[in-house]
């Protein structure tokens, strides 16, 4: 093996790392979420960060977690205002 290769297997290495680390956040933050859901808990940011153990930066950085959230902010308004609706009737 030469000193050419022995950094990019570093590198190799280290990406598949922090890959390993990012789809295991992202789980995690699915997982919160689906708990959040099954508690009728208010869906934020803030409480997918905390109950997923990760940092809000990455919540917001990382467009498939921000995807996630909004989704799921937004499921859970249009559940609210439908129960609204059906509290005025």
């Amino acid at each position: 093996m030469n000193t050419a290769t022995v950094p990019a297997l570093r590198t190799a290495a280290a990406l598949a790392a922090r890959r390993q680390k990012t789809e295991a956040a992202l789980q995690r933050v699915h997982e919160a979420i689906a708990r959040l859901r099954r508690e009728k808990a208010q869906v934020s940011v803030a409480a997918v960060a905390r109950r997923a153990d990760v940092s809000r930066t990455f919540l917001y950085d990382n467009a498939d977690a921000r995807a996630a959230i909004a989704s799921a902010m937004t499921e859970a308004g249009e559940r609210r205002s439908g129960m609204l609706v059906e509290q005025d009737d």
